[in-house]
């Protein structure tokens, strides 16, 4: 099934779906939700063609989970549940109490969640962190709409590339990784299988198309390592820019210099060359761009290596469409935000339903 192609139906479920969701609600109510995707595959083939998701709330950590199945319908949404009698009554289920609504305690002062999201004012100010929060959403969305199930196998394989690409290569040191992060080991897979999950979902969303787009533009997949110096003011980059053209001196020495006596933040990035527009479409090593952007980028091009289509070249062409999917979903998404005044979320809003960049691309146009 091709992401995001689930069809409503205008008809309300019928009593035989019904049942069937409620007799399974009712099977994994002591089940984790790990446990409970793996037999949800049984309940969607049985009545295949139906849209369902299955949310969950946890009552308290190290507690039960309460399960939902939503069924989406022309005008709503059908929701099913059985509560067994350990849980919590229906009345009070999505009550809050005041601790909900502490974030953190500092030498007994309270901080509540509208403090916190007053302090993380970079919420509002950077639409790049709200676009991440709702493309979780869209992706979290989107496999459970059409999730993808990993078998034992796929998951131990699954750990093993997760483990090895944090350099945790013993026991002792995963151990040590997930007590920093208060992980168990039900909570290490879950964020496993989440990766997997998203990875072939981009697959999913790519399909065939990463050979006719190299072979296509090969020129714009060759690799580029790039300084990437961000200033404070226009004026600052304009300088900066200046003296990297006329001195001729080593890129990382230069980034030294420029972080140290004008203040730059420097970063050294590997990329396509279409990542940086068309600007960088004849760039060379030792050439410098911009300034670029509203808070003003000037790239230094280190290095340039010759577009080949192996691994690595196909999954940035495919994280590229990934994105580009993404930014048209956000566009049609339905983005309601609980905190913030109506002036900051109708902004962050029209920022996400701005049209897909090109990753770093924003920074060379």
């Amino acid at each position: 099934m091709p992401p995001h192609s689930v069809v409503h139906s205008d008809v309300l479920p019928s009593a035989g779906l019904l049942a069937d969701v409620l007799a399974y609600l009712r099977r994994i109510s002591d089940l984790e939700p790990a446990e409970a995707r793996l037999l949800l595959g049984d309940l969607r083939a049985e009545h295949e063609g139906t849209p369902m998701r299955l949310v969950w709330q946890r009552d308290h950590p190290g507690g039960g989970c309460h399960y939902d199945m939503l069924i989406p319908v022309g005008d709503g949404t059908v929701s099913v549940a059985f509560a067994p009698d350990r849980a919590l009554p229906w009345p009070l289920r999505g009550s809050r109490n005041s601790g909900e609504q502490v974030v953190v305690r500092v030498d007994g002062m309270e901080v509540a969640m509208e403090q916190a999201m007053a302090v993380l004012d970079e919420l509002w100010s950077d639409a790049s962190v709200a676009s991440r929060l709702v493309d979780a959403a869209l992706v979290a969305q989107e496999l459970s709409d059409d999730p993808v199930d990993l078998s034992p196998a796929e998951l131990q394989d699954a750990l093993d590339a997760f483990r090895r690409a944090r350099g945790l290569l013993t026991v002792e040191a995963t151990r040590a990784w997930m007590a920093e992060r208060g992980l168990d080991h039900a909570g290490l897979e879950h964020i496993v299988a989440q990766e997997a999950g998203i990875a072939r979902l981009r697959r999913r969303v790519a399909g065939d198309r990463a050979d006719g787009l190299f072979a296509a533009a090969p020129r714009s997949y060759e690799r580029l390592s790039v300084l990437s110096l961000r200033y404070p003011r226009l004026e600052a980059a304009r300088a900066a820019a200046a003296r990297l053209r006329n001195g001729g001196a080593d890129p990382l020495a230069s980034a030294a210099a420029e972080t140290l006596d004008h203040g730059a933040d420097a970063r050294l990035h590997r990329l396509f060359r279409a990542e940086l527009g068309p600007g960088a479409a004849n760039a060379a090593p030792g050439d410098v761009l911009g300034p670029y952007g509203p808070d003003p980028v000037v790239t230094h091009v280190v290095e340039v290596r010759p577009a080949v289509l192996d691994g690595a070249t196909r999954r940035g062409i495919e994280q590229r469409l990934f994105d580009d999917w993404l930014a048209e979903r956000r566009r049609e998404a339905r983005v309601e935000w609980v905190w913030g005044d109506a002036r900051r979320t109708d902004a962050v809003n029209l920022a996400l339903r701005a049209p897909a960049t090109g990753g770093t691309a924003t920074a060379a146009r």
